[in-house]
C-alpha cells in the first residue's frame, strides 16, 4: 500500500504531521490513515514531530509483525 507523511500547517501556525495511505476503494485518493483503519478515529495518524510520524510509519505500511513463541 502507498504511503506517505504530510506536514499540516494549521491557520494559527500550528504544525502536525500526518500519515497518509491511498484509499482502499478510491485507489487515486490521499486520505488521513485512521480513514482506512478498522479501529477509526480510535488510530492516531497524526503526531507532532515528523520523526515520531517516521517511527509509526510502519503500522501502516503493510509490514508485518513477528510473533515468537518463547515458553
Amino acid at each position: 500500500m502507498k504511503v506517505r507523511i504530510i506536514e499540516r500547517i494549521n491557520a494559527d501556525g500550528y504544525k502536525t504531521y500526518e500519515i497518509q495511505q491511498k484509499h482502499w476503494l478510491f485507489k487515486w485518493w490521499w486520505v488521513d490513515a485512521w480513514i482506512n483503519s478498522w479501529q477509526g478515529a480510535s488510530c492516531n495518524s497524526t503526531f507532532y514531530t515528523l520523526e515520531d510520524a517516521k517511527k509509526h510509519l510502519c503500522y501502516f505500511d503493510g509490514t508485518k509483525c513477528t510473533q515468537t513463541v518463547v515458553y
